[in-house]
């Protein structure tokens, strides 16, 4: 388990970095960690592995983006640290479970 300080430091560091590529070794580090010990306490303290939450933070943040900016797809992938527009529909078609462009579709057809 991580203690609280690390796991806030941890959420904090991916955070900033959404935009942008992430490296879990660092993160590590700067929990004092080791790279395959902070990953097994991430995961026993948060429930799912790091670079998984850091990735489903990217999701959400895709969301509100489409949901209150129009954007198009590939600027909100780039914005949400994606390297593409097929990328990011991969990842969020496995996230949501529907493509980025229908469930943007959704949203204003209820």
């Amino acid at each position: 388990m991580l203690a609280p300080w690390q796991v806030g430091l941890a959420m904090r560091t991916m955070r900033r970095k959404i935009s942008s590529a992430i490296s879990i070794s660092e993160v590590a580090s700067l929990c004092r960690l080791s790279l395959c010990y902070f990953v097994r306490a991430f995961t026993n303290t948060v429930g799912i592995a790091p670079y998984a939450w850091f990735v489903q933070q990217r999701i959400v943040r895709a969301k509100r983006l489409l949901a209150d900016t129009t954007l198009p797809l590939a600027q909100v992938a780039l914005e949400c640290g994606f390297s593409d527009q097929a990328h990011f529909t991969k990842a969020f078609s496995k996230a949501a479970g529907i493509t980025p462009a229908k469930w943007r579709r959704q949203l204003y057809t209820c």
